[in-house]
């Protein structure tokens, strides 16, 4: 009897075939090192915010952004309303930001074969940082977002005139059984496949990798960006998306007044960073062709990030894990349990349960590519310390994630 990840594997190995009328075999755009018309994805993703921003701040192009409308919304109000939800817009930016109506999962976004080969003309380079994030989803329900929209990607990188890709891609290509013996991973070591890749949003990137690194050995100008987790803005502490792990148990400690004992190191890095490195490396011709690694240099413990969190006025009490996820099931199951709390508490117990990295052992971590790079241009990650998790707490109160400390309100303890 064929199991199931037998069958997705077959399908994996069946993904990796970019197809062969993928080329790169015309001339670069003249225009690819100081773009004067940009082609973005992602665009009402949360990186993709933040890129717009960094975009428009950093450079003088049109960027036409790939944005589904609706019969509610149109495109363009779609597109405005995300950035201010950051704070990001500015009337200024109507003159440069050009939505464009269609859909990656689709051959040739849905554009029909004159509007598409009209865009690639229009277009300088490419940045791709569309992508769907869910590790409890199977690779089946993924691929058509990360596997298929990259290889449309590639398509529309290689049509008419050549134009460099960025691509964003992620660190958990790496985090298999296929590298946990490595004594480090370079920016110069190619990902390999393992069944043991966690959850299809997983494999569904390492296949999306293998697709850009294919179209680099056929021709394409294209950097491959895999950060780890990628967290709030340092300043603002801005972000919409709060379903990672880490922000998810964060908030279920300070509800539980408890933490479960755990002998990790956290790491994270803000989007601001990613973005500014990204545009700047990807302005600078000998970047491409490689891969960068965002990661913090110094991951921080878990007891050090709980010691930090209770400076901030929450009473946090040490459990052991196992009696911790015993009291969490027991909420996420209690008829008495408010409605609200009832739904965060399953998420956190599904989020658990379900493929991530919170508690993966990785090896060691190397960016000497990125720390090249970026030298003299003031990009920095910033350390995960009180300054840095004190804006993101502030933040997440503002927008009600977690309540205010019970010094503070005591209403708000629960």
């Amino acid at each position: 009897m064929t199991t199931a990840p037998a069958v997705e594997d077959v399908q994996i190995k069946e993904d990796l075939e970019l197809d062969p009328d993928i080329r790169f075999s015309n001339k670069l755009s003249p225009h690819a090192l100081q773009p004067k018309a940009i082609f973005l994805t992602g665009a009402t993703g949360f990186v993709g915010a933040f890129l717009i921003d960094e975009l428009m701040r950093k450079t003088d192009a049109t960027v036409y952004c790939l944005v589904r409308g609706s019969e509610d919304q149109a495109e363009m109000d779609r597109l405005v309303t995300h950035l201010r939800s950051y704070d990001l817009w500015h009337d200024s930016y109507l003159d440069r930001l050009w939505p464009v109506n269609g859909d990656l999962t689709q051959p040739r976004f849905g554009l029909n074969e004159g509007e598409f080969t009209d865009l690639a003309a229009e277009c300088d380079a490419v940045y791709h940082s569309a992508g769907w994030l869910n590790m409890a989803y199977p690779y089946p329900r993924i691929r058509p977002v990360n596997v298929n929209g990259t290889r449309e990607i590639l398509r529309f990188a290689g049509r008419g005139r050549t134009k460099p890709l960025h691509f964003l891609s992620s660190m958990v290509v790496f985090f298999s059984d296929a590298h946990t013996g490595d004594p480090v991973l370079t920016e110069f070591d190619d990902p390999l496949y393992s069944p043991t890749l966690k959850g299809g949003y997983s494999k569904s990137k390492w296949v999306a990798d293998r697709l850009v690194a294919t179209a680099q050995d056929r021709g394409l100008p294209a950097c491959i960006y895999r950060p780890v987790r990628i967290l709030g803005h340092s300043q603002t502490g801005a972000i919409n998306d709060l379903n990672d792990i880490l922000p998810l148990l964060l908030k279920g400690c300070i509800l539980f007044g408890k933490y479960p004992a755990l002998d990790i190191k956290v790491t994270m890095v803000p989007v601001d960073y990613v973005t500014r490195a990204m545009v700047h490396l990807a302005g600078v011709e000998s970047s491409w062709g490689r891969a960068f690694h965002f990661f913090h240099p110094e991951p921080i413990k878990w007891s050090a990030l709980i010691d930090i969190i209770r400076g901030f006025g929450y009473g946090l009490e040490e459990v052991p894990y196992e009696q911790w996820i015993r009291d969490l099931k027991r909420r996420a199951q209690n008829r008495e349990t408010p409605a609200d709390l009832k739904s965060f508490f399953a998420t956190l117990l599904m989020v658990l349960t379900a493929p991530h990295f919170l508690f993966y052992k990785r090896p060691p971590l190397d960016s000497t590519s990125v720390r090249i790079g970026l030298e003299e241009t003031g990009i920095e990650c910033p350390p995960i310390d009180q300054q840095l998790m004190a804006t993101y707490f502030d933040y997440w109160r503002k927008i009600g994630y977690v309540p205010a400390p019970p010094r503070d309100n005591p209403a708000a303890a629960v």
